[in-house]
Order: C-alpha cells, then structure tokens, then sequence
C-alpha cells in the first residue's frame, strides 16, 4: 500500500501542470482564433494569443517527458533530482530505439513490410 501512495504523490507532479497549460492554451486561443484555423496573424494582441497557445502547447506536445522526469523525481528516496535524469535519459534511449529510422535499419523486413 505504501508503494502505491509513494506512486499516486509521483503521478501528481507531472499533473499538476496540466491545468496551466490549458489556461495557456484557452486565453491564447480566446486572443487569437486565427491559431487554430491556420489564418494569418497580424496585431499585437495576436501575438500574445499565438505565444500563450505555443508555450502551452510546448508542454502538452511533451507530456511524456514531464511524467518521466516527474515519476523519476518522485519515487526516489529523497525527491532529488537525479531521479529524474535518469528517468529523462531513459525515456530519451527508448524513444530513439524505438523510432521508425531505427528498427527499419535493426530489422529491414520491416521496411519491405512484410
């Protein structure tokens, strides 16, 4: 039980940022509607609009790196930060072996799509 405790206080780092990028995202969007139909953007207020809806996005495109780092950080004994490191090199060595480029060059049956 104390496992799972220990697990859910990890999980919440990571989404306790969540609700930031949405209000981010809403005022970015609420500033400049022509982000999300893919107009042209002129005028100041714009933007601002287009640089709230970018930063939020920046964190919601990467979400599985702020639960890497954030469960690494939060299961470690002392909360430090090299938890999350290694969490964050770990993430990054698994994305990359499993990446298109990768295992078409490991296994080139892939690639001919059998």
């Amino acid at each position: 039980m104390k496992f799972l405790q220990k697990l859910g206080k990890a999980l919440m780092l990571p989404v306790a940022v969540l609700p930031i990028c949405g209000i981010l995202m809403g005022i970015g969007y609420w500033l400049c509607p022509a982000t999300m139909q893919g107009g042209e953007i002129q005028g100041a207020a714009n933007l601002i609009g287009l640089f709230l809806v970018k930063a939020g996005g920046a964190l919601i495109d990467n979400m599985a790196i702020l639960f890497a780092i954030g469960v690494g950080v939060g299961m470690s004994e002392k909360n430090d930060g090299t938890g999350g490191i290694a969490a964050l090199a770990s993430w990054l060595m698994i994305t990359t072996l499993l990446s298109t480029g990768v295992v078409t060059t490991i296994m080139p049956s892939v690639a001919a799509g059998i």
